[in-house]
């Protein structure tokens, strides 16, 4: 800890009213005694902190600020401000926004939430900030909060590539900065058609295509957020829900046609030829005869080179599958 970390504590506490406790974990693991000297140091700069052992089996080293909130990292660097106030949060809550509050309410089973982060990622601090009040108001949200740096192997586990990274058991993912307002509807409904776009570009660049595909056939529907990104400007964007239509294609065709109205009504819309490619490219993988007269229809009118030759191999795919 560093004379500037131990300022900003000694700061903190000298603005306290009240004692704070928290639980630290004996876990049998190589970080143990790093979590155990930042709780000495901690209790030494503002002895308003009371650390107690618990006697609880973790993987991992743990500080419990309260029975459902855990925290598996060491508050140091951009870090240690959010963990204060989360103290000052536990025993001085401020009133939460009445929206807020209300759907807090409507959480009636638990949900578990794993919030990874990293102590030098500038957006990690906020998604803390967000998400304690969330489980401060919510005794059915289980927060852990892991370091990711600090403990690689449980990240490598959970397939978690970058940070700040959410994850609502068993489905759900974020990656980036996401709105609290569509982690609460996922807690509540864990209906994933109501994931935005941005959130399924997340996805996707996390290499979960076949999560969003798997999803979609169980819910029978395709995700207005996952259309999206078909037409969506980079082309990067689109590559991931190409193979999210591909998949759609071969595993539930006639959903995946349901995909045709929607890319013929968008390919006026939009006036960049490597859109308009991509979209006959994925016209070519689900439609069907009547796609294939649209395109025909299309055909005439086409100046591009590129665009003429897309819209052929969409044809000659559609042929070859009907």
């Amino acid at each position: 800890m560093t004379p500037s970390e131990i300022k900003k504590i000694e700061d903190w506490a000298a603005l306290q009213n009240h004692d704070h406790c928290i639980s630290l974990s004996c876990a049998d693991h190589r970080q143990q005694p790093e979590f155990e000297a930042f709780a000495s140091e901690l209790t030494r700069s503002a002895p308003c902190v009371r650390v107690s052992f618990l006697d609880r089996p973790c993987r991992i080293p743990t500080f419990f600020l309260a029975d459902n909130i855990g925290f598996s990292a060491l508050p140091l660097e951009k870090e240690l401000p959010p963990f204060l106030e989360a103290l000052t949060f536990m025993t001085d809550p401020r009133p939460l926004p009445e929206n807020i509050h209300m759907r807090l309410k409507q959480i009636i089973r638990p949900c578990h939430l794993t919030l990874f982060i990293a102590v030098q990622c500038p957006h990690c601090p906020d998604m803390v900030r967000n998400l304690i009040p969330l489980a401060v108001g919510s005794k059915n949200i289980f927060l852990d909060i892991i370091d990711g740096s600090l403990f690689p192997e449980t990240a490598e586990e959970r397939r978690v590539l970058s940070v700040p990274c959410l994850i609502l058991e068993p489905d759900f993912r974020w990656t980036g900065h996401v709105d609290p307002e569509e982690i609460l509807t996922q807690m509540i409904e864990r209906n994933p058609s109501r994931l935005s776009a941005g959130t399924f570009r997340q996805i996707l660049e996390q290499g979960e295509a076949d999560w969003v595909c798997r999803q979609m056939i169980q819910a029978n529907t395709l995700f207005q957020g996952f259309m999206d990104l078909l037409v969506h400007p980079e082309w990067s964007v689109r590559l991931g829900a190409m193979v999210v239509v591909e998949n759609l294609a071969e595993n539930a065709p006639e959903l995946a046609a349901r995909l045709c109205p929607v890319l013929m009504n968008a390919f006026d819309d939009v006036s960049d030829i490597s859109i308009q490619g991509d979209i006959f490219y994925a016209l070519g993988e689900v439609g069907d005869q009547t796609t294939q007269v649209w395109i025909e229809k299309k055909m005439p009118g086409l100046t591009h080179p590129d665009l003429k030759d897309a819209a052929q191999d969409a044809l000659s795919a559609i042929e070859d599958r009907v």
